[in-house]
């Protein structure tokens, strides 16, 4: 198989990412390349799924993980509700129970951090329960209670969303304590501030409040930007303040072959129509290849083929777009979710 061919696909699933600081996430021990590099292996189609490991999914983290006695664990529907509710573990396991993919990512993630990855959940629908419960008109907001003492709200809208779950298990085991034993709750398109773990309480309110991290000045709204996240060139990884690299022109990661972009892009609720790439620091745009997750709540995955002529240094982009939202070249407000584009160094050596 000649070269320009074998680079043609790229990724097999594998690998994942871990987290530093802001706001409440703390590093994984353990660090995986995302995608193959191993030449034979580049012919592979973008698979639908990639999921990240546990043990290398970032950690949000309000104080300490607590624990949890699951034999006296008890989640509680309080507040404006006409039937209060207190269900226990075993409640959670008799409802309805379904698997879903989702992408989890840290608002305080910086451009082309690595505080974000995917996984299979299971878990079961919130709504039921809310609709037992029978939440008051005068309610408007919920306030989510967890065993670290951590809060944060929502409107009630929100919550009684179909696609709300309450989870127990990632990756087909249960939850972790360190990613919240025994139950957390999933929103989709939201930043993971707003998905609490250790969940113990949902208090419907009258008035709206703000959580421990929106009273810091982080977005009360954290609801998922559409951008791009390029990961890997060349088989080197450009997360982790890692913006610079230096390729030989020959060898086994020489440019003259082509040079592999790979990543992820992910959006609140829209399937991603494009991720497109520069090579001249945004002067013109190629398309890259992407996969079709089944779910838009699902990162989508990435890979181009840039084939330079001349050796020198030029700036790499990647920017998505989704059916209602384009990617900002520039976002100036990181307390909202960092969107903005990721610009890349590379020196193409003579």
């Amino acid at each position: 198989m000649k070269r320009r061919q074998a680079l043609k696909r790229l990724l097999q699933a594998s690998g994942g990412m871990v987290a530093t600081l802001l706001p409440g996430c703390v590093n994984s021990q353990h660090l995986r390349l995302l995608f193959a590099v191993e030449p034979q292996q580049f012919d592979q189609p973008l698979p639908e799924h990639r999921v990240t490991p546990v043990g290398e999914f970032y950690v949000q983290s309000y104080a300490s993980p607590p624990e949890v006695n699951l034999d006296t664990w008890q989640l509680q529907f309080t507040g404006l509700v006409d039937q209060p509710l207190t269900l226990k573990f075993t409640d959670i396991l008799a409802a309805p129970q379904a698997d879903f993919y989702l992408t989890m990512e840290c608002i305080g993630n910086r451009t082309g951090g690595k505080q974000i990855g995917n996984a299979l959940w299971m878990g079961t629908p919130l709504l039921p329960f809310l609709k037992q419960v029978g939440v008051q008109d005068k309610a408007v907001e919920f306030m989510l209670h967890g065993a670290d003492s951590y809060e944060t709200t929502l409107p009630v809208a929100d919550l009684m969303r179909s696609d709300v779950q309450l989870v127990h298990r990632m990756n087909g085991e249960p939850l972790t304590r360190s990613h919240g034993f025994p139950l957390r709750i999933i929103i989709p398109g939201r930043y993971g501030q707003k998905q609490p773990k250790w969940l113990t309480e949902i208090e419907a309110i009258a008035t709206p409040k703000k959580g421990y991290w929106e009273r810091q000045g982080w977005s009360n709204t954290a609801k998922i930007a559409t951008h791009a996240i390029a990961q890997k060139v060349q088989g080197e990884k450009v997360w982790n303040k890692n913006y610079h690299i230096d390729l030989p022109r020959m060898g086994e990661s020489g440019w003259q072959g082509g040079v592999t972009l790979a990543g992820v892009a992910i959006d609140q609720a829209q399937p991603m129509e494009w991720v497109r790439i520069s090579t001249d620091n945004g002067q013109t745009w190629m398309q890259a290849d992407i996969n079709q997750p089944s779910s838009p709540h699902e990162w989508t995955l990435w890979q181009y083929l840039w084939q330079p002529t001349q050796p020198g240094t030029y700036k790499l982009l990647a920017q998505a777009k989704s059916r209602t939202e384009t990617q900002k070249i520039i976002d100036k407000n990181g307390k909202d979710g960092s969107a903005g584009i990721l610009r890349i160094s590379v020196n193409l050596e003579p």
